[in-house]
């Protein structure tokens, strides 16, 4: 007889090894300035044996290349406990990266910061820096310029479909008003 779940556990530890020996390489590419590029994945693992808790493996990268480029990772490790995020401001072939990790099981936390071809008295000036690169790929104008959403009540009432008529539907708004107002006057 096959033992499934160690086969399911082997299963899990290859996936977690291919993810991280991906992040690895995607971060060993090299930045062009004149190029852009987009990656992303992500990958969960989930598996339960018994009446042990389940353990679930989350990973997720996206990259972003450009001048002004951003990198994130996030790992999410039940069975370590380890859970982790990286940020990254590149531009060229400099960065500045932000990495927060915290252990659930043993609560401990940490923060680093990682300055690739710069030093920290540089940090300032390089997300100044940053921030000037990444404002040429937004919007010229401010989103607010951008049409409003038509009002929610006639798109609640599809919703609802037709066994509520609109009579119906004042009646419950009218009902939710009035709890609304019970459990003001029970609070004060």
């Amino acid at each position: 007889m096959h033992n499934h779940f160690g086969m399911l556990d082997n299963m899990m530890v290859n996936v977690r090894n291919r993810m991280e020996e991906m992040h690895r390489n995607f971060e060993n590419m090299s930045t062009d300035s004149n190029s852009h590029s987009f990656s992303s994945s992500s990958v969960m693992t989930y598996s339960k044996v018994g009446s042990e808790p389940p353990k679930v493996f989350q990973a997720v990268s996206s990259t972003r290349r450009a001048p002004g480029g951003v990198s994130l990772r996030a790992v999410k490790d039940s069975e370590s406990g380890l859970q982790k995020m990286r940020i990254g401001h590149h531009i060229k072939d400099k960065g500045h990266i932000v990495e927060k990790k915290y252990n659930k099981k043993t609560g401990e936390k940490e923060l680093s910061q990682d300055f690739q071809n710069m030093d920290e008295s540089e940090a300032q000036s390089f997300d100044d820096e940053w921030q000037q690169e990444l404002s040429r790929f937004q919007p010229s104008h401010p989103t607010s310029c951008l049409r409003q959403p038509p009002s929610r009540s006639g798109f609640q009432a599809a919703l609802m479909g037709p066994e509520h008529s609109h009579g119906n539907q004042k009646k419950l708004e009218a009902r939710d008003k009035d709890k609304t107002e019970s459990s003001k006057k029970t609070s004060q």
